[in-house]
């Protein structure tokens, strides 16, 4: 049952292992629509213009604002290195920006393959595997509607397709990220919203809506988050489990969890992928602590310092443990009453900005990357 903006509880975060610290709230009530965590800002000049060469986050930032359609992005964000690659950026480049097509507007997440920083020549095989996440927001939830990874592209089908099989709709609340109408700082939430994961153009998708939909667990909280680039930013962190409990209070017995991170300042930040202590990975036979220990050690993401958070009666996440080696949390499930350790096996964080060096045209990459059907 997907459940309403009424219905769905919404806690306080609070701290119940020793060593971890609740997180307070803001003055106020909430931090305002989804859409602003959604879109990357732009620093502004007095009469509201964008101000060249200035990034958010930064000190010479004075004023800013939401990018608008088919404004020209001054910056760029991105992942981080490898500490001996010698580069000052990633191989993924981002922009997250409104794109408009007819009378309708989504916000578009792209992936960029790049050398150093450099977008990738067309003719390039790296070049046909950039993508792009297509995101947008309803009355009660902020959601992504179809997503790119090198494997496949993805879309979200919800169970509001039967209302509305042959518009855009149908992609509505497939993969929600949190309350469209951002709850107040150290606040969380969960609920649980059937959904459909479907590979492949979604244009060329079978006509219909699906006769099954999974019901993943979705949490978010709200606090402030200290990145890779040493930022500090007020944070939607939402988690998409695999699966949830007979009540939809816990995960139950899912394996695995994304962790995605929204500011103001950029949109899109960070992209985590947790997982229990004995999950394999099907294909290189790794475990979830040897995968976890490997990421630590690669130095691309700062620890996630995360504090406990108490999302219901039944479900309990711990504090980031202390370990530098593997970055683990405990999940308390008091309906089947087990805890386990889930470690932290991916990460990606996309606060690494920058103006880039070159005039290249970054909205002309985004504009070919998403399926007009998102429009519809």
């Amino acid at each position: 049952m997907l459940l309403s903006n009424s219905t769905c509880r919404r806690l306080l975060v609070a701290a119940f292992f020793a060593g971890s610290a609740s997180i307070g709230h803001a003055a106020g009530g909430s931090l305002g629509p989804i859409s602003d965590f959604m879109t990357m800002d732009v620093c502004t000049q007095p009469d509201g213009s964008i101000a060249p060469g200035k990034i958010p986050g930064t000190p010479d930032c004075k004023a800013r604002r939401d990018i608008r359609p088919g404004e020209r992005p001054p910056y760029v964000v991105g992942n981080f290195p490898a500490p001996k690659s010698g580069c000052g950026q990633g191989p993924v480049t981002k922009i997250n920006v409104p794109v408009q097509k007819g009378k309708n507007t989504r916000i578009v997440s792209s992936t960029i393959r790049s050398a150093c920083g450099e977008p990738v020549a067309a003719d390039d095989d790296d070049a046909d595997r950039n993508g792009a996440s297509i995101q947008w927001y309803d009355g009660g939830y902020g959601f992504i509607m179809g997503s790119y990874s090198p494997v496949a592209l993805s879309s979200f089908e919800s169970d509001l397709c039967a209302q509305n099989p042959e518009s855009s709709q149908r992609f509505f609340r497939g993969w929600v990220i949190a309350p469209s109408i951002v709850p107040a700082l150290g606040t969380a939430g969960y609920g649980v919203f059937p959904s459909k994961l479907n590979t492949g153009d979604p244009a060329k998708l079978a006509t219909g809506c699906a006769q099954r939909y999974n019901r993943g667990l979705t949490t978010w909280f709200t606090t402030k988050f200290q990145y890779k680039s040493n930022l500090n930013l007020v944070s939607i962190v939402s988690s998409h489990y695999s699966r949830s409990s007979k009540s939809g209070e816990t995960p139950g017995e899912a394996m695995q969890v994304e962790q995605t991170y929204w500011t103001r300042e950029f949109g899109l930040s960070r992209w985590e992928k947790w997982a229990r202590e004995d999950w394999v990975h099907p294909r290189s036979g790794q475990a979830a602590p040897a995968l976890a220990a490997r990421i630590a050690a690669a130095g691309r993401c700062s620890r996630p310092a995360l504090d406990g958070v108490s999302y219901n009666d039944k479900l309990q996440v711990s504090a980031t443990s202390g370990d530098p080696k593997a970055y683990a949390r405990t999940v308390r499930d008091r309906e089947t009453g087990q805890d386990h350790t889930w470690y932290m096996t991916l990460c990606e964080d996309y606060t690494n900005a920058a103006v880039p060096s070159t005039s290249t045209d970054y909205l002309k990459f985004v504009n070919g990357l998403a399926d007009d059907l998102y429009w519809k």
